[in-house]
């Protein structure tokens, strides 16, 4: 602390009211309670997924998490204590994933003392308020972080002490995912957890492409209807997430040639025009303030129910124009995956599922809710239950 207190005099120029209320804040912390990276942890150079050198306390005492869906990472690298050196979270995962909320919630009770944190991504973050919080380092997804950037969030923190390390699931969740976890695993001193899931996980998806690099078999055109009812339709992503896994899954990706952005929404004549060979909308139990309204989505998650989910899909292709003449709905080839796989290490489940529903000759023999047990049993501390993907009858 005396250090942030000598660089402010030094630089009279640069104080502003923040700043002066920033420095009260960190004096009043340095006298009231411990510090985090000050008691004990040894600065380590780490790189991040962006590729950026950091300087990181480690184990870090004390996480700030740009997102509550990093739990799904916490959760399989400390079983015990997921929440274990998190001092603050924003509320996406409330809102997106109330199933997984509530599981986390049951299992932790102390998930709900941990202070909410503003979004980076709609300017709601407040750097003040995270310092006061002492985090040692601060957890971002590669999808904020120019956003952290363009706002002046990284400098701010980084100037007293703060670094920013970047992670991603989102972006480029194949390439990506290891790194990820690696690095979070280094973070919270959980390494040997980290290779044993990253291990399991490289596992899981080079048995997926490597059966299809030796079967040589054609692309399957593939329309990915990302969250019916979230979005109008037809939005979708092209070249990155989950658009990724589609064309690692042995899928030809109808939205890789029809968008110019990452993430849009492509018309319901195109589709209709492209008649693609399979369909996979993607779904989750949104908290209602949401867009998603009750009825107009695919609830999937940790307490849905597989005849609901069913029925729901069906509901909604029947309901969208034109639909039910796809050739993937009369020959029975739609099916829902849980969204949440888009920006999560659990991502290997969409490919062996993607990749069961692409190219179901050669896959016969995986069984992916088998797999999401596994997970479960071997890496997280909520049991398994619910549902999180279904298909039209």
């Amino acid at each position: 602390m005396p250090n942030f207190l000598t660089w402010l005099r030094r630089r009279p120029e640069r104080l502003r009211p923040g700043a002066v209320l920033l420095a009260a804040v960190l004096a009043a912390g340095a006298c009231s309670a411990p510090q985090g990276a000050d008691a004990g942890a040894a600065k380590q150079p780490l790189t991040d997924v962006l590729g950026r050198k950091v300087e990181v306390p480690v184990p870090a005492k004390r996480i700030l998490l740009d997102g509550a869906r990093m739990l799904y990472t916490t959760a399989l690298l400390d079983k015990e204590d997921p929440l274990r050196g998190i001092v603050g979270l924003p509320n996406d995962l409330e809102q997106n994933d109330p199933d997984s909320w509530q599981q986390y919630r049951k299992a932790f009770p102390g998930l709900d003392r941990i202070q909410r944190t503003g979004q980076v991504y709609d300017g709601s973050f407040s750097v003040e308020a995270a310092l006061r919080l002492r985090p040692d380092v601060f957890v971002i997804s590669a999808a904020n972080f120019k956003a952290a950037q363009d706002s002046g969030v990284v400098d701010k923190l980084d100037r007293v002490g703060v670094p920013t390390v970047v992670v991603d699931y989102f972006e480029n969740p194949l390439g990506n995912t290891v790194p990820s976890v690696r690095l979070m695993g280094k973070l919270t001193g959980r390494t040997a957890r980290a290779d044993a899931f990253a291990a399991y996980y490289q596992s899981a998806i080079d048995r997926v492409r490597s059966r299809l690099d030796n079967a040589h078999q054609p692309p399957t055109p593939t329309f990915l209807w990302r969250a019916p009812g979230y979005f109008d339709c037809c939005s979708s992503f092209a070249k990155s997430n989950l658009a990724k896994i589609v064309t690692f899954a042995g899928g030809a990706n109808l939205a890789d040639d029809v968008l110019k952005t990452r993430q849009g929404t492509v018309s319901p004549e195109t589709v209709l025009s492209r008649n693609p060979d399979v369909v996979i909308a993607t779904g989750a139990d949104w908290a209602p303030g949401t867009p998603a309204k009750a009825g107009s989505f695919v609830s999937l998650g940790y307490a849905e129910k597989p005849e609901d989910a069913k029925a729901q899909l069906q509901s909604i292709v029947q309901k969208q124009a034109g639909f039910p003449q796809l050739k993937a709905v009369r020959e029975h080839r739609t099916y829902a995956a849980w969204h949440h796989f888009y920006d999560s290490p659990y991502n290997f489940l969409a490919v062996e599922w993607f990749a069961k529903w692409l190219h179901p000759d050669l896959f016969q023999d995986v069984d992916p809710d088998a797999t999401i047990r596994e997970l479960h049993a071997k890496f997280l501390p909520v049991p398994y239950q619910g549902t999180f993907w279904t298909e039209l009858p």
